[in-house]
């Protein structure tokens, strides 16, 4: 089976004060269609470092990224927005929700900035928040929603351009225990309804063992 998503060798380092400091090296990481990984560790170990790479929003200090067997060069800004738009979804800790846009907007929005009409992004977000259990909140905007119905139109929104993985960077984090297993129930289904997969990090073993492989960044290295 082909992977979606492979890192070879990966490293990050920052420099500080003139100094070195190195988040993690040698990484190695593939990822195949509708597998789902959860990965853990303490704060400060590299977790949201790594999906940034992995998502292609920061170049890695050393190694490789391939998306669908593509080796990624990081000197094309429109290649790596096009990878992003159309192969990667992204949901995040605190959401990022455009505060101006209802629900319906804020999940259309990817859509509609790949090109498409906004007749049908508006037609696909709207079936999307249905699958979410958000079909009576879809002009609702993010102040008039629950930490957890936020979260949801996230989820709609990182599936409207049907991409080959997800990145979720810590999607409970904000959320109770409840709420937590609610969001990632719906986030599960539709992974999967959509052949999707996930890379999902998380402190909260619970729910990392909701998914195929768990796995640490210690792990990786070598």
């Amino acid at each position: 089976m082909n992977n979606i998503l492979e890192l070879r060798k990966i490293s990050r380092k920052y420099f500080l004060n003139n100094k070195a400091l190195s988040i993690f090296e040698n990484i190695n990481l593939s990822v195949k269609k509708k597998e789902k990984i959860a990965l853990v560790g303490p704060s400060g170990c590299g977790k949201t470092s790594l999906l940034h790479i992995a998502g292609l929003l920061e170049a890695p200090s050393s190694g490789a990224v391939f998306v669908k067997g593509e080796e990624i060069k990081w000197n094309s800004d429109r290649i790596l927005s096009n990878y992003r738009l159309n192969d990667i979804g992204f949901i995040f800790q605190f959401n990022n929700l455009l505060d101006d846009f209802n629900a319906l907007e804020n999940t259309a929005l990817p859509y509609i900035i790949s090109g498409n009409s906004k007749k049908i992004a508006f037609e696909k977000a709207e079936l999307l928040l249905k699958q979410v259990g958000l079909e009576d909140r879809i002009k609702s905007f993010p102040n008039q929603l629950s930490g957890g119905e936020q979260q949801r139109v996230a989820i709609a929104r990182s599936l409207i351009n049907e991409p080959s993985i997800i990145l979720a960077d810590e999607p409970t984090g904000n959320l109770d225990l409840s709420s937590s297993m609610n969001v990632i129930e719906v986030f599960d289904r539709l992974v999967d309804e959509y052949d999707c997969s996930i890379i999902l990090a998380t402190h909260d073993l619970n729910i990392a063992s909701l998914q195929d492989r768990v796995i640490s960044i210690e792990e990786l290295s070598n």
